[in-house]
């Protein structure tokens, strides 16, 4: 997991500002540990923070970043699984100049404009996260999955770099693939570990997040706590499912009861750097937070990714027919730019062009939407926060390559049945999982709570003016709290956190 920070400028900028400038950045990067290292030259600078405890028993990726000072070139490669999240700023603070970092909080120190961008609202509402290239910050954008930035001669160019690929496998036999994935399964999640015990075992109760523990523990002989995380008494079948699974590798299990509070959306915004319009992050946030308090695990082994890589988890489009926004801000949205007018949505729309069914166009762009902007960036983000490393076996090069060229039978159901049924044929009803979009009725219940009042009250939603204040005022009145409604909530806090400016 890089954490890092950088400027480039192209020009002989005196070293004093580049170090000044680095401090700056280090000092809201150092909170998450590492021992830092600077590099500074004419013109360039970056800060990067290595932590011990993120080592991994072997680590065959290539790296994300070079910088040939020779040829004035930076080259960053984010992968295909949104993994290694990088967010940078062109042209600013001078034409030419390149600012990066793992977190937007270290740009935003520097000075950074905090324009609110909008159209991301109606990106998020419609997708339910923020599409890459685009975040919530007007200029600031993130590297899309799969792509390569490049800063040469005071120019940054953004490519796709790799692509998956779903051309049939060559290995036809349904037991051949099996016996095939077993063994990339288990040499990759072994291979994750951290040469320490620092470790823990993430589980929603699927097949999926259970297989790496198991697997973990039949071969590694490591000592590791399972966790997991619900908002719903301990007595379903999901939660015998989760005992099962820990009592199966024979290991501790930490129980981590949900808790719905309005100020903790706080600590779960400011590591997302977002809005969001479900409780995903919420959950993952007191998951995360309370496993590194309870363990003080470094490392998180889990099943993330596994949904949308084989099939169950496609593109997210809201339904939602309230429109919340004000006029101001529907006539601000349709006079930006839309998502589906960027370079990087343009090239993914002519590769949907080319596939051939409308099974496959929704995979590809799950493959490319939601798993890295909608799951894997955000658990890496929240994960950040609290020290830890998030790794899934399903995540790497060999395995996804592997799953993506089977037919959708074998994807969709067959091969973690099969797994799941030489391993864990002691779990009752496993397949189901414990809700990560937990219910949050406290949103509704604005007079209780002193931080809802300065959120969601008339005058707050009219002092940002982003939002109808009659409609935000209906979605009060129901009975649960829609994706409009944390739109909403999520929005006025975001830009409260970050004191983002409403144009």
């Amino acid at each position: 997991m890089p954490v890092l920070g950088g400027w480039l400028t192209g020009e002989q900028v005196p070293a004093a500002t580049i170090e000044q400038t680095l401090a700056t950045m280090e000092a809201v990067l150092s909170q998450h540990g590492g021992q830092v290292a600077r590099i500074v030259q004419p013109g360039m600078g970056l800060v990067t923070f290595a932590d011990a405890t993120h080592t991994m028993q072997h680590n065959d990726e290539p790296p994300v970043l070079d910088w040939v000072p020779d040829r004035r070139t930076f080259v960053y490669r984010r992968p295909l699984s949104g993994a290694h999240t990088l967010y940078y700023l062109e042209d600013w603070p001078a034409q030419g100049n390149l600012l990066f970092a793992t977190e937007i909080k270290a740009l935003l120190a520097l000075g950074v404009p905090r324009q609110l961008r909008v159209a991301a609202l109606a990106a998020l509402l419609r997708f339910g996260f923020i599409p890459a290239p685009w975040t919530a910050f007007k200029n600031v954008s993130v590297v899309p999955a799969g792509s390569i930035l490049r800063w040469q001669h005071a120019k940054t160019v953004v490519n796709h770099a790799t692509d998956f690929r779903f051309e049939p496998n060559s290995q036809t036999s349904q037991q051949d693939i099996v016996e095939k994935f077993t063994t990339l399964l288990t040499e990759n999640t072994i291979a994750l570990l951290p040469p320490h015990t620092q470790l823990v075992a993430l589980t929603d109760g699927s097949y999926a997040s259970a297989l790496p523990a198991l697997l973990t523990s039949q071969n590694a002989q490591v000592p590791f706590t399972i966790a997991s995380l619900s908002y719903k008494n301990d007595r379903s079948k999901v939660w015998q499912g989760v005992r099962a699974i820990a009592a199966r590798c024979q290991r501790p299990l930490l129980t981590v009861a949900g808790v719905d509070q309005p100020e903790f959306w706080v600590a779960a915004l400011a590591g997302l750097e977002a809005p969001c319009t479900d409780t995903r992050p919420l959950a993952l946030h007191q998951l995360l937070h309370s496993v590194a308090t309870e363990t003080e695990a470094r490392v998180a082994l889990s099943g993330l990714g596994a949904s949308t890589l084989f099939g169950h988890h496609q593109t997210i489009v809201s339904n939602e027919s309230l429109n919340v926004f004000s006029s101001a801000t529907q006539r601000k949205i349709q006079q930006e730019e839309r998502w589906d007018d960027t370079l990087h949505a343009r090239k993914l729309q002519r590769r949907v062009d080319h596939c051939t069914s409308e099974q496959q166009k929704q995979y590809y762009l799950a493959l490319h939407l939601s798993l890295p902007d909608g799951r894997v960036g955000m658990m890496h983000q929240l994960a950040m926060q609290e020290g830890i490393v998030v790794r899934s076996p399903y995540l790497r090069n060999d395995v996804t390559e592997l799953v993506t060229r089977l037919n959708d039978e074998t994807r969709n159901t067959t091969l973690l049945t099969t797994l799941a049924e030489r391993y864990l044929s002691i779990l009752p009803d496993a397949q189901k999982r414990l809700s990560l979009d937990p219910p949050v009725p406290s949103l509704l219940r604005v007079a209780a709570s002193p931080l809802l009042q300065q959120t969601l009250s008339p005058e707050a939603i009219q002092a940002t003016g982003l939002f109808d204040v009659e409609n935000v005022a209906q979605l009060l009145k129901q009975k649960t709290a829609t994706k409009a409604l944390l739109l909403v909530f999520t929005t006025q806090l975001f830009c409260r956190l970050f004191d983002v400016e409403v144009e």
